[in-house]
């Protein structure tokens, strides 16, 4: 047994295995959104993701194992290149991938421009319909949550909500879902989405070697 043992320990310390927290993420971002302000971009924001717990392992371009440490966070930077372009870049615990040229939707271009909304909408906390006196039946809870931060030349909006209190997932309706899902920030964040699943399943997302 004991020889198993250290064959299997011999056999995973020989594979080359990297594992990188939210703080490794949050540089990466950090430096990107540096350099963007550096080049006097005056449009740029970013969307990060996460749901508590969940791990991703990846296999790299060069053969070597990583994966998150207790979470997996995935970052879309996004940038204006002129009024019909902008740039989007992804970033996660394991590094960076190839930016990627998007057009600018009439929805997006008109949600952007209109910044003060942006600021003042807030989304509600999920509200049931009813009181529940034994809450167990409602315990199991995917905790995914989003977080934007917007620059708009020295104007900065940062903006966070769970996906749970965009839902109906609960056992009573949630009273709050209706306003939540009509708030420009979440119609934004609907097209994101839909544009990243096209852009996952089409294998579109490179990562930089």
């Amino acid at each position: 047994m004991k020889k198993l043992v250290f064959l299997f320990v011999l056999m995973f310390s020989s594979i080359s295995f990297a594992q990188n927290d939210e703080t490794f993420v949050d540089r990466q971002v950090a430096q990107k959104m540096a350099e963007l302000e550096m080049q006097e971009i005056p449009e740029r924001f970013y969307r990060k993701d996460y749901c508590d717990g969940n791990i991703q392992m990846f296999t790299m371009p060069d053969g070597k194992l990583c994966t998150s440490t207790s979470t997996y966070y995935s970052v879309y930077v996004f940038w204006k290149e002129d009024e019909k372009v902008m740039r989007l870049q992804k970033f996660d615990n394991c590094g960076s991938f190839k930016p990627i040229s998007i057009g600018i939707g009439k929805e997006m271009s008109k949600i952007l421009k209109d910044r003060e909304t942006l600021k003042k909408e807030e989304v509600k906390p999920y509200k049931g319909d009813k009181v529940d006196t034994n809450a167990f039946d409602n315990m199991a809870v995917k905790s995914c949550h989003k977080e934007f931060k917007f620059f708009f030349g020295k104007q900065q909006i940062v903006k966070s909500f769970k996906e749970f209190d965009l839902s109906n997932d609960s056992k009573y309706k949630n009273v709050n879902a209706e306003h939540n899902n009509s708030l420009n920030l979440i119609v934004l964040d609907k097209e994101i989405s839909e544009m990243i699943k096209n852009f996952e399943q089409g294998g579109k997302f490179f990562r930089e070697e």
